[in-house]
């Protein structure tokens, strides 16, 4: 049986739930057995983390604890927010600590969300370069929008030598995709223009892609990103994990109540896409966490 936990306080194990509806998995907000624990609540200090520069902004999410891991820290310093948002928002706007739009229905989501999906994602990653020091790390950021987050990636995962800072994740290789060709286009541009040698060094990759059938060809990844809302769990992507690796996905309806996950795999019984895809989906091989509530736009899926 799939695994539901509700994150809070000393991540305690709250409850299992039965999903009857697979593979859609159409319910996960189950009531509470614990009347004395609380809902998932916002990141404490959100939308306070405003900054006039990318290290003004950088720093305030470290002040507030919601970037925690030096390795995060660099790699979003690395990566300045105002060339990935329009060019009438590259003033003031561009460090504000708010979701920004980008064209096509969609938006950069706010810096304090982004960093929390980097710390959810950095510990498999650690896991993945302790346990394998010699094999390369795989990353996968669905909808990148303006190509901010997958590039913040690519900076983790670059080759050794052109890191700043020495860090004991392994080099890899990182692809966003989007089903908006103007937004993959966009994605390539804003990183040509300060973090070009990602694309020349083929660490980072733009295609286009339905979201919610990922991207096979390169599967299993270590860490799975979702930058939209999934009406339900999307299982296509949840098959692409490598065992050990993590899924951050917001699931909800549009306009509804959303929650952030945290999808783990825990086992390998079913189908590994890239390895094994023989045997289908099985819900023993996930555990979900439910980490917090948020509002995304809808998870785009093609006709």
């Amino acid at each position: 049986m799939m695994q539901y936990h509700h994150l809070q306080r000393n991540k305690v194990l709250l409850l299992f739930i039965l999903f009857s509806a697979l593979p859609s998995i159409t319910s996960a907000y189950a009531n509470n057995n614990n009347n004395n624990e609380a809902k998932p609540k916002p990141l404490m200090r959100a939308w306070m983390c405003s900054g006039k520069t990318q290290r003004d902004m950088v720093d305030k999410l470290a002040q507030a604890g919601i970037v925690k891991s030096a390795i995060n820290k660099e790699a979003l310093l690395r990566v300045d927010r105002k060339n990935y948002v329009l060019q009438t928002q590259r003033g003031d706007s561009a460090h504000q600590d708010s979701p920004l739009p980008i064209g096509y229905g969609q938006t950069i989501s706010a810096p304090h969300m982004h960093a929390q999906v980097l710390e959810d994602l950095l510990p498999p990653l650690l896991k993945a370069s302790k346990d394998t020091p010699d094999k390369l790390l795989k990353i996968l950021d669905v909808g990148c929008g303006s190509g901010y987050l997958t590039a913040v990636f690519g900076r983790m995962v670059e080759s050794k030598e052109n890191r700043r800072k020495s860090t004991p994740l392994n080099e890899g290789k990182v692809f966003g995709i989007d089903v908006v060709p103007e937004l993959v286009h966009m994605s390539k541009t804003n990183v040509m223009k300060e973090d070009g040698d990602l694309l020349d060094s083929g660490t980072v990759e733009f295609m286009l892609r339905d979201g919610w059938k990922g991207y096979p060809e390169n599967a299993p990844y270590n860490a799975i990103h979702v930058g939209a809302a999934a009406a339900t769990f999307p299982t296509q992507l949840m098959m692409q994990l490598a065992p050990g690796g993590v899924m951050v996905v917001p699931v909800g309806p549009d306009g509804g109540i959303q929650y952030l996950y945290r999808v783990e795999r825990v086992g390998d019984g079913g189908a590994v896409v890239g390895v094994d895809e023989s045997k289908g989906f099985q819900e023993d091989d996930y555990e979900l966490y439910r980490v917090l509530g948020v509002r995304y736009v809808p998870l785009v899926q093609k006709d």
